[in-house]
């Protein structure tokens, strides 16, 4: 008799489990009315459009063809700026500036493209080779900055100088 009860007891409470699931999937369906389920879709391409804007832009780099001689080398040390920025390598971007210089570390923001720069003219001076570029900057923010760039090439290298970021302003 004890062994039919208990039997009987747990068909009882399979049964229970059953009728719950039911009513779980029954609730479930009622929630997928078209309010939720557009308000499901929103929370899902929010989510996209979250990471969309997370995804990177790689900068678009100065034509490098459009230079020679020393004023390619400057425009390659722009090019190489930006690169650093991008890829955040503090270690890269501080070998790009003149132990002397100023800047002692690398800006939290990512340049996209330089809009517009200056001629690129040398100046010689006692020590050095001198140059000073206005460019404009349009960064990650879409806000364009205008910043002016000094390189120096120390006459006291010789044939071993190379141009180098002195100072941004």
């Amino acid at each position: 008799m004890k062994k039919l009860t208990l039997v009987s007891l747990l068909f009882l409470l399979l049964v229970a489990c059953q009728n719950k699931g039911n009513t779980d999937d029954a609730q479930q369906s009622i929630d997928s009315s078209p309010l939720n389920v557009t308000e499901k879709e929103t929370q899902q391409n929010e989510g996209i459009s979250t990471s969309q804007e997370k995804e990177e832009i790689p900068p678009v780099y100065l034509d490098e063809t459009n230079y020679t001689g020393d004023q390619l080398e400057i425009v390659k040390l722009m090019n190489a700026r930006m690169r650093y920025l991008y890829e955040s390598d503090e270690k890269g971007y501080k070998n790009l500036f003149d132990p002397q210089s100023p800047i002692s570390g690398m800006g939290r923001y990512k340049i996209r493209k330089i809009t517009s720069i200056s001629d690129i003219v040398i100046q010689e001076q006692k020590k050095l080779f001198q140059v000073a570029v206005t460019i404009t900057e349009l960064r990650e923010n879409d806000k364009e900055y205008i910043n002016t760039m000094v390189f120096w090439k120390k006459k006291q290298d010789g044939d071993f100088a190379q141009w180098v970021i002195a100072d941004i302003d």
